[in-house]
């Protein structure tokens, strides 16, 4: 396992949630840009396992709210009780 405290291990594993997020919210990359007004291939690069894209807390912030889903869930660790809670099953 990385770092905890290595930054790369918290960009990948924010990148993850946002991945799962919107496929939990059963939303493409290109819905998730328009209503972020992000562009696809911004988010396809943060959540491609291949790149390295940084991004800021604004953008993240932005992810969240286009998705419904509390900021904190993108870093906190264990989510799954707040999974249930949401009424989103893991695939897991």
């Amino acid at each position: 396992m990385k770092n905890k405290d290595d930054i790369k291990y918290v960009y990948a594993l924010v990148s993850k949630r946002i991945k799962l997020f919107r496929n939990f919210r059963k939303m493409t990359q290109e819905e998730l840009a328009e209503k972020t007004l992000f562009s696809r291939g911004l988010i396809g690069n943060i959540e491609s396992t291949k790149t390295e894209q940084t991004f800021s807390l604004a953008v993240l912030y932005s992810f969240a709210k286009a998705l419904d889903i509390p900021l904190e869930l993108f870093v906190k660790e264990d989510i799954t009780e707040d999974l249930r809670l949401l009424g989103l099953q893991s695939e897991d």
